[in-house]
């Protein structure tokens, strides 16, 4: 008489490999979600090797189930003009949390990024350039890793761009540093060219995708601007552009079509500017 024991036994190996399988693959794809390799490839097509950066999505921390005390966060400081803020100190003048391993200091990077390890609630931090001051900002950050800016004493810059990232795994940026015409200025001729500048070299695109990926990533709104033709040299996108409605704000916005000769996607940025027909 077969026992269950004795029929386990007589079952293939295969089936009972295929079960496991079955069982267990689930499983893989939901653990750590983005983390996973399957998934994030799926989520991530255009980034590779390296590129594939630890960034925290928003409710991701939640989703796992973790409430973490600190988090490693990086933002963009940029001035009115849209052109980021390079090379400055920062120094945190204030802190709701007690954490050990809080940054109390650090520096702003030359494209404009600041790196800084921050505690849960409000932290208040001070820029400076060589000791004299520029403006002082407060962040507060939740248990999720949402962040918000709740203050800023300063009319001329703005933080952006604020996104948790996995300590151990540094993201890369790729963001947008200035452009011409700059965010809040004005256009003067009827044929304006339209200058893009990056954080990092551009690719060697052909000239048809290069055409297809700014028709997608760079809108324009009212359409009354056309563009002709294009040009890439090193971290600058020039692009010829016709004006045929004057003295109207413009609303460009630049999207993540748009990447880095290493594959990573431009922080999607807006820009808007006035145009003129004559100059003053």
């Amino acid at each position: 008489m077969n026992t269950k024991f004795s029929l386990m036994q007589t079952k293939p190996v295969s089936a009972i490999i295929k079960v496991f399988f079955v069982l267990l693959f689930p499983l893989f794809l939901l653990q750590n979600c983005y983390y996973n390799p399957v998934v994030y490839d799926l989520l991530n097509p255009i980034i590779e090797g390296d590129e594939k950066a630890g960034l925290f999505p928003g409710g991701l921390l939640l989703a796992l189930g973790r409430q973490p005390s600190s988090f490693a966060i990086s933002g963009i400081i940029r001035n009115s003009a849209g052109e980021v803020l390079t090379d400055k100190e920062f120094t945190v003048t204030a802190s709701d949390s007690t954490e050990a391993g809080l940054d109390n200091s650090g520096i702003i990077d030359s494209v404009g990024r600041f790196y800084m390890n921050i505690g849960l609630g409000y932290t208040t931090i001070h820029v400076t350039d060589l000791g004299e001051n520029i403006f002082t900002f407060t962040l507060n950050v939740n248990g999720q890793g949402f962040i918000t800016v709740t203050a800023n004493d300063s009319s001329e810059y703005v933080v952006e761009n604020l996104v948790p990232y996995d300590p151990n795994n540094k993201p890369l940026f790729f963001d947008l540093t200035s452009s011409t015409p700059a965010n809040n200025g004005t256009a003067y001729t009827p044929g304006p060219n339209i200058i893009l500048n990056f954080s990092d070299t551009l690719p060697n695109w052909e000239l048809s995708e290069l055409q297809s990926i700014i028709n997608n990533n760079v809108i324009v709104t009212p359409s009354s601007i056309t563009f002709g033709s294009t040009a890439v040299s090193g971290n600058q996108l020039t692009i010829m552009a016709m004006v045929s409605v004057f003295d109207i704000q413009y609303t460009m916005e630049i999207g993540p079509g748009i990447y880095s000769a290493k594959g990573t996607p431009v922080t999607p940025t807006t820009i808007r500017f006035f145009t003129q027909e004559n100059p003053p």
